[in-house]
């Protein structure tokens, strides 16, 4: 005589339990992490607070300001005149800003003679990252390539490169120089003592002649990430 098979019974409630437990731990965990998780699943919308990592480069590829400090650290090694600045937090879709704002940036050669500098971000390039992180994500990184019409060039005369401490006999084009801005600027080759709201570009040497240099301060290119935004 076959003994009759016994059908076997699913654990349900012993799988119910489990599952509420796993449920219970994720929840703690997520309430620990506070709403930041949320930002890795949404992306930035117009009016978001953004902050940013961002590095700008110049014509030839070499960053003129940075918050990598890797990448500052590699290119003073290489004798190269960039700056080291801190994240920058923007406004999504924000258009319109101030024509330069001044943020703190650090060089080993201003350091060593104990200046403070702040590096000059335009308007139009902060524009650009306001425009630039709308859909992006929390950890996203992205080049900008600036379309500017603008070709963001400055004559300057023998006795206005003088007054701000170039030495004009000695200058060629291709040469990387650091250029002020001010409220109150230079005007003749007098120098205004209480300039208001100064801030510091890198600016290449395109020309040159007797009289006068032609130098450009126009960055082609950024790589920005999202740190965070809210």
């Amino acid at each position: 005589m076959k003994k009759e098979k016994k059908s076997e019974i699913f654990p349900w409630k012993k799988v119910f339990v489990i599952a509420v437990g796993v449920l219970f731990v994720a929840m703690m965990v997520l309430s620990a992490m506070g709403s930041t998780w949320l930002s890795s699943f949404r992306t930035v919308m117009v009016n978001d607070t953004v902050t940013i990592d961002y590095t700008l480069r110049d014509a030839s590829g070499q960053p003129v300001l940075t918050t990598d400090q890797s990448l500052y650290q590699a290119a003073i090694t290489r004798g190269y005149l960039t700056f080291l600045t801190t994240p920058l937090t923007i406004q999504a879709g924000h258009i319109g800003n101030p024509a330069y704002t001044g943020v703190q940036a650090d060089n080993y050669y201003t350091d060593q003679r104990g200046e403070q500098v702040k590096f000059g971000l335009l308007g139009l390039e902060i524009d650009e990252f306001d425009a630039a992180v709308i859909g992006m994500k929390t950890g996203e990184s992205k080049t900008i390539r600036f379309g500017f019409s603008d070709p963001l060039t400055i004559n300057m005369s023998v006795d206005e490169f003088t007054a701000m401490g170039g030495n004009f006999s000695a200058v060629s084009p291709g040469d990387l120089i650091p250029i002020g801005f001010s409220e109150t600027p230079v005007l003749g080759g007098d120098v205004n003592a209480s300039a208001t709201n100064p801030v510091w570009r890198i600016a290449t040497v395109v020309n040159k002649t007797a009289t006068e240099i032609v130098v450009e301060h126009r960055y082609p290119a950024a790589d920005i990430t999202v740190r965070e935004f809210k």
